[in-house]
């Protein structure tokens, strides 16, 4: 509708001023359609720079984080340009097979905040320029600029068991992950434990029935199984080792 005022009161202006000079009150006509033409103007420029019309709205999403490795929370970004520019990369189903990633954009800020909360959630603060009535809308909806982002943040919030890492990083972590030695010596220990627990059962009470023996044998498996969780990847010597500040004899595995 501005862009059709514009239009509108500068033909009238033109007519009014060139065309029908002996129409009476061809002067008031004249000075009225300049003030139109003016007006316009002033608000199509206003509109266009400082938003008149429109007022800001907020959104926030909360959605779970979920790591893209089976084995080990991480967090990977991709840095841009300098260094100074960064992409993060992240999943919020873990059923997805595609990643998502921070918007690119001048007005998009990405932070990470450590917590203590054992979920990890990115939270995404976006604000966007609506009109506030329908007016405005009327006025300026021919612009198309309904909806404009004004500014997108994600903080992602995770606790110190999750790496935050470089797409380099992460490709030396899926290598550093493969290590064959590593992973057997976790899974030695679980069978050790689910051996000797079973041992010192059956030396407490040798005429155990061989039901009895089953029954201990898939409990003491469930311990274990439980008890494996704590053999995780260790964090810090992962961290440690992707910057290659890893001192020798650390166990790549906690526990």
């Amino acid at each position: 509708m501005i862009i059709v005022l514009v239009l509108l009161s500068t033909i009238a202006f033109y007519l009014f001023t060139a065309v029908w000079q002996k129409m009476p009150g061809r002067t008031l006509w004249s000075l009225v359609s300049l003030v139109v033409l003016v007006l316009s103007i002033v608000s199509f420029v206003l509109h266009d720079n400082h938003h008149m019309g429109m007022k800001l709205e907020t959104t926030n999403t909360t959605s779970s984080l979920v790591s893209p490795n089976k084995n080990l929370n991480v967090l990977v970004y991709k840095q841009l340009g300098s260094g100074s520019e960064k992409v993060y990369v992240y999943k919020t189903d873990p059923n997805a097979k595609k990643t998502t990633t921070t918007r690119l954009a001048a007005n998009t800020k990405s932070t990470v905040k450590t917590t203590t909360s054992t979920n990890a959630t990115v939270v995404k603060h976006t604000k966007r320029w609506v009109y506030k009535n329908g007016f405005s809308k009327l006025m300026f909806g021919i612009l198309g600029d309904d909806n404009e982002v004004d500014q997108v943040t994600y903080t992602f919030n995770i606790n110190d068991q999750w790496l935050v890492l470089s797409s380099t990083q992460a490709a030396k972590l899926q290598a550093l992950m493969k290590d064959v030695t590593a992973q057997a010596a976790m899974k030695s220990k679980v069978a050790t434990l689910v051996q000797e627990e079973v041992a010192a059962k059956l030396k407490a009470n040798p005429t155990m029935s061989a039901t009895d023996q089953a029954a201990l044998q898939a409990a003491a498996l469930k311990s274990a199984e439980a008890t494996g969780n704590r053999y995780r990847p260790n964090v810090k010597v992962i961290n440690a080792t992707l910057k290659g500040t890893l001192r020798i004899g650390e166990p790549l595995f906690c526990g």
